[in-house]
């Protein structure tokens, strides 16, 4: 069972990923991608004409932000598929229902942290930049 659930995590997330970074590709090779925003009327931005730099962050957006998504993704998978047969049960065993308690109690390594609050980070940068940009 926790075999599962670590399969549909990391199928999950790399879909997810993929998905996201081939509809960036997929509107950067065409040239326009339609912008819908709550409550308002959708729109076409265009690489070459109407609203250049909301096609700019949203294509690009979609592309690192799935890229981003999809190599965690790939990274799990290399690194269940790397580690040793031990290191393999002991990372099924920390997924499985370990009480909230428990949980708070382990140290997060620095780098980790430090990735996290990146990514929150740029996550924030790009949504400001894409609703100024308009």
């Amino acid at each position: 069972m926790r075999f599962l659930k670590l399969f549909f995590m990391l199928a999950a997330t790399l879909s997810l990923g993929v998905f996201a970074f081939l509809h960036g590709f997929n509107a950067w090779r065409a040239g326009q991608i339609v912008v819908t925003r709550r409550g308002r009327e959708p729109f076409v931005a265009a690489a070459d004409g109407a609203f250049p730099i909301t096609f700019n962050l949203e294509v690009w957006g979609l592309m690192i932000i799935g890229g981003a998504v999809a190599l965690c993704g790939i990274a799990g998978v290399v690194k269940f598929l790397i580690n040793t047969p031990d290191q393999r049960r002991t990372m099924l065993t920390r997924m499985d229902g370990v009480s909230r308690r428990e949980r708070s109690d382990m140290d997060i390594p620095w780098s980790v942290g430090l990735a996290i609050v990146g990514a929150v980070v740029a996550f924030f940068l790009y949504l400001g930049f894409r609703v100024h940009a308009q």
